[in-house]
């Protein structure tokens, strides 16, 4: 019997793979659709097709809805803040964040629609 491979002790690899499993099940939770629709007032900062006109804001095209999700949520708490970014945020419901997430995540990183 070998010994087991250090690289799987690693709580790293582990943060990884869950990451990576609750994008999936994160962008099933949201409805791209209805994301698509409340990204409206996305658009200002962080471009059409998610993809900002500006250097300062980020893109959101192609991000991972699980990071979207917590980032929404920080600045919706007040853990994170921003003087734009948080007002907006406190305005969304977890369905809001959810379904934003969902529809940022699916577009393409050139920008084009799901």
């Amino acid at each position: 019997m070998s010994a087991p491979d250090p690289r799987t002790r690693d709580p790293r690899i582990w943060a990884i793979v869950l990451l990576a499993v609750s994008a999936g099940s994160a962008a099933a939770a949201g409805r791209v659709e209805d994301g698509q629709s409340k990204a409206m007032q996305c658009v200002a900062c962080h471009g059409t097709g998610g993809v900002a006109p500006n250097p300062t804001f980020p893109h959101l095209a192609g991000q991972n809805a699980a990071y979207l999700e917590i980032q929404l949520r920080h600045f919706r708490s007040g853990q994170r803040y921003h003087p734009l970014m948080s007002p907006v945020a406190q305005a969304l419901s977890d369905q809001d964040i959810d379904d934003l997430a969902a529809y940022y995540s699916e577009l393409r990183v050139g920008g084009e629609e799901p």
